[in-house]
């Protein structure tokens, strides 16, 4: 498997564990070395790889290819479909994609626009709209410590139009990882997509 935005492995190593190699990418190398110490206590032995998905190396072919905690809204929206089409690559035939994604509603936007909410303790988020441009500035803070981001969303029809682009096939969308239906309105999706067994991209 190989997992895009990998962090400290928190998704990498129970996956590991269970018995499923793992190939984790990130930019930061400090994220990398957490999951490496998250791995050692139970004799893993991840392959990690500092890279931007962006700009990814040559890893290889996977059966599954995934992207949690919504790191593919990093990309901008030009960025989008170049990334899908270098994940197609990286899949075997038949593989698949998996990831989840955010596309917020007006009154999650007015309720939090600017606020600084405690989403975990002891973690505080802000988050800065710009409904327009479906851009999203997120600062979160523990402490003395803060860090600053930008997102850039689209709403399920773009990443569907996005996916099938890049040449996916058998794209299925659900509201939630339990695999409930993805109502209208939503503003959480988990997406599944798989390469085909012959190349039907244009």
């Amino acid at each position: 498997m190989l997992e895009i935005g990998v962090g400290s492995g928190r998704v990498a190593v129970p996956t590991a564990i269970a018995g499923i190699p793992v190939v984790g990418v990130d930019t930061s190398e400090a994220m990398l070395d957490l999951a490496r110490r998250r791995a050692a206590p139970h004799g893993l032995d991840l392959t990690l790889v500092r890279a931007d998905m962006r700009d990814l190396p040559d890893l290889g072919t996977f059966p599954l290819v995934t992207v949690p905690f919504r790191a593919l809204l990093h990309l901008r929206d030009d960025e989008r479909l170049p990334v899908l089409r270098s994940l197609y690559e990286r899949l075997e035939p038949a593989g698949t994609l998996a990831f989840d994604v955010f596309h917020p509603d007006r009154l999650d936007i007015a309720e939090t626009h600017g606020r600084w909410i405690e989403r975990e303790a002891g973690i505080e988020e802000r988050a800065l709209w710009d409904e327009d441009a479906r851009r999203l500035e997120l600062a979160v803070r523990a402490g003395d410590v803060c860090a600053e981001m930008e997102l850039w969303w689209t709403d399920p029809d773009g990443w569907r139009a996005s996916l099938e682009a890049a040449g996916f096939g058998d794209v299925r969308a659900f509201g939630w990882f339990d695999r409930r239906p993805l109502a209208p309105g939503a503003t959480d999706s988990v997406w599944t997509a798989r390469r085909p067994t012959t190349t039907i991209r244009s």
